[in-house]
């Protein structure tokens, strides 16, 4: 699974005010907390005073994010940025090996 950073934001307070709104019913029925195959959901940060946010997730391809947010997508104007990262194991395990290049 890879792990993903990704920064949301609004284009307009309407649609801003539209998502929350479907987001807390959706978050008060309990569905954040379902299970979706191919999908973690590790952390969402909500940063309302300027439309934006952060969600960090582990997803099994990018396919399965692009269906998960395609409703936000298309319903409330969001703008997501989708960067790969790597955990803190990650990091280390790849600055420790040999250089990939390295002809030992």
């Amino acid at each position: 699974m890879q792990l993903f950073v990704i920064d949301w934001s609004f284009q307009n307070n309407e649609d801003q005010l539209f998502a929350t709104n479907e987001f807390c019913q959706y978050l008060n029925e309990g569905n954040l907390n379902k299970t979706i195959e191919g999908f973690d959901l590790k952390f969402i940060a909500h940063t309302p005073q300027n439309k934006s946010g952060v969600i960090i997730c582990q997803v099994q391809n990018i396919s399965v994010l692009f269906k998960i947010l395609k409703f936000w997508r298309e319903n409330f104007n969001i703008s997501f940025n989708f960067k790969p990262a790597l955990t803190n194991e990650e990091l280390l395990s790849s600055h420790n090996e040999k250089d990939f290049w390295s002809k030992e």
